[in-house]
């Protein structure tokens, strides 16, 4: 089996060598712009961490995002409809997870476009556009005991369908990453840290290449209350606005749809009961917001419901 897994795990990486060629190709000598801060909230985002456990149920997730953002004295207002969906595979140590923004809806003001190198077309703004998709294969390396913590090796390919490089609303080229996230509970409190590479290719010629970095804290309340915080980000080579630094935190509430107690149930990426195979059928409404502390200047609310089944 641990075959197997390594097999999966090369297969997704070695598929991201495949990148397609950008819409514009500047000097290699210059600085690509190519980055975080001079894109629209989707396009680069910080990978949402996980709790360093497989979550054995099947989720659905259906979010909207409002993004409000600042550059060059300009406003960048973005809003999204997000949608996820995480499958557990043969085994409690696999699991595929999708995610992606269906759509998002703009609006920029002429100094954010400067800021960002593009010709105002008016009739084009505000616009709206598709996003790109997250395949991510998740692998239990290690399970937590009385004294290791849990491991959790996930690998993304993102997809090269986001919409509108002209705007800067995404980038026309496939990228991935890969992290490895550790986890240990303490009673009510779980903790995790993660450490991974992401990488994109830039133009016709290179690519930037960056170490991911994260911390995150859960907590499991009474009456399905679950509380999580996380810091996080990464930093790659050009640095010109590709060091995207963010805090975020978020609130669900778990109600089951069986006799199940919701203090023994699941949340999020937790798994708190995978060990008595414990996986209540139920829906989380929950609320999220982030903000931006560096090279990504946005500030994002998301409200949404998670379905388990």
């Amino acid at each position: 089996m641990k075959k197997a897994f390594s097999i999966l795990a090369a297969l997704t990486l070695a598929s991201s060598s495949f990148a397609a060629t950008p819409v514009i190709a500047p000097d290699l000598s210059t600085k690509t712009q190519i980055a975080p801060r001079w894109f629209g909230p989707n396009a680069f985002p910080v990978p949402e961490m996980t709790d360093g456990r497989i979550d054995p149920s099947r989720t659905l997730e259906l979010a909207g995002d409002f993004f409000t953002g600042r550059l060059a004295d300009g406003r960048d207002l973005t809003y999204d409809a997000f949608l996820r969906l995480h499958l557990p595979l043969w085994t409690d140590r696999a699991a595929l997870t999708v995610w992606m923004p269906v759509v998002e809806w703009w609006q920029t003001s002429p100094t954010v476009d400067a800021a960002r190198n593009i010709l105002s077309d008016p009739s084009k703004d505000p616009g709206h556009d598709s996003g790109d998709v997250y395949v991510s294969l998740d692998i239990q390396l290690l399970t937590e005991t009385a004294v290791r913590p849990s491991l959790l090796l996930r690998s993304v390919l993102k997809s090269a369908s986001g919409n509108n490089f002209g705007y800067a609303r995404y980038y026309d080229a496939p990228g991935y990453f890969f992290d490895l996230t550790a986890g240990k509970s303490f009673g009510s409190f779980r903790l995790a840290a993660t450490t991974g590479f992401l990488c994109w290719q830039t133009d016709n010629g290179r690519q930037n290449d960056a170490i991911q970095y994260g911390l995150a804290a859960f907590y499991s309340g009474p009456g399905g209350l679950r509380l999580s915080t996380q810091w996080a980000g990464y930093f790659g080579w050009e640095r010109y606005g590709d060091a995207p630094m963010t805090l975020s935190a978020r609130a669900a509430w778990r109600f089951p749809l069986s006799g199940i107690s919701a203090d023994s149930a699941t949340f999020g990426t937790s798994a708190d009961s995978a060990s008595l195979g414990i996986s209540a059928p139920a829906l989380e409404p929950f609320i999220m917001v982030q903000h931006g502390l560096r090279d990504w200047p946005f500030t994002q609310l998301r409200t949404g419901l998670l379905c388990r089944f």
